[in-house]
């Protein structure tokens, strides 16, 4: 019997009901705390970071110390550089005007989850600090991915040919602040852009094996093998699967298990951002018969 191509489920979905968080740009999943989901708002709100869960609750906040929101446009989960540990990577990387002379990575040691939505007093510190520019000219960006060994690639946002993907260099992370280093091209993503369907590139993730890149935009999500440092190589079509959720500005993603997907959205033209759960469903199979390590 055939198999049947991935598809998508949707599970639920929840209004996201911390007052200040308006505009979810990019979501982790905990690694500390089952269920609870990292997010934070774009750029216009302090250096500062949310937890909620699928439910859309309020879980309270941290401040991160040290760092600035100038466009904050997604948020990696991955492993530490340089030590053992889970860190969380906040990306200021959003250049709408393409002027940006460099782009900041922040990293921290993921904190312990706030206690709840009273809990919005405490500073977090710093591991570091990385700023990058672009080895040819400034791109807009609004996805980070970081595998579980600690790699992080930059995918930009394109709106009219395929998407370009950077890799950080490990000593640039490792080193923290200092010099502004230069990202190292990879290639171009196997993903159309398109206006009209609101395929743009707004966030990405990797699953918990380091195995799947997931890559959104406001339309559609994308799955692509992950292999080391080379081009990640696609699961699914070009075209992607479509989000089986009407959202007013989606542009987070993360993974919560093997096959569990948070997606949160931007307020946009409605009365709230919502967060949202979808059921990955055959993906796992043709991963296995395609994927070796």
């Amino acid at each position: 019997m055939a198999q049947r191509a991935p598809r998508l489920e949707l599970l639920d979905t929840a209004v996201l009901r911390a007052p200040r968080l308006i505009e979810s740009s990019g979501a982790a999943a905990s690694h500390r705390v089952r269920g609870v989901i990292w997010t934070h708002n774009d750029s216009g709100d302090e250096p500062r970071l949310y937890a909620t869960d699928s439910s859309g609750d309020d879980l309270g906040s941290v401040f991160v110390a040290g760092a600035r929101n100038i466009d904050w446009e997604d948020l990696g989960s991955g492993a530490c550089p340089g030590h053992s540990g889970w860190c969380l990577y906040p990306a200021d990387i959003g250049d709408n005007g393409h002027n940006r002379n460099h782009i900041v990575i922040y990293c921290l040691a993921e904190p312990e989850p706030p206690r709840g939505s009273a809990d919005t007093l405490r500073r977090v510190q710093l591991e570091s600090a990385t700023a990058l520019r672009y080895p040819d000219h400034p791109h807009d960006a609004e996805a980070i991915a970081v595998d579980p060994r600690g790699r992080v690639f930059i995918i930009t946002k394109e709106l009219s040919k395929p998407p370009f993907v950077f890799l950080v260099p490990r000593r640039a992370t490792e080193q923290g602040a200092g010099e502004v280093d230069t990202l190292q091209f990879v290639g171009s993503l196997a993903l159309v852009p398109s206006i009209p369907r609101l395929r743009m590139v707004t966030g990405a993730d990797v699953s918990p094996d380091g195995a799947v890149l997931v890559v959104r935009t406001y339309s559609t999500l994308h799955f692509f093998r992950l292999r080391g440092d080379s081009l990640p190589s696609p699961i699914t079509p070009p075209t992607g699967l479509t989000i089986p959720v009407v959202e007013p500005q989606g542009e987070g993603v993360a993974f919560l298990g093997p096959d569990l997907l948070a997606l949160t959205t931007e307020r946009g033209d409605a009365d709230h951002a919502i967060v949202s759960r979808v059921r990955i469903v055959g993906l796992p199979q043709a991963l296995k018969r395609s994927f070796s390590p």
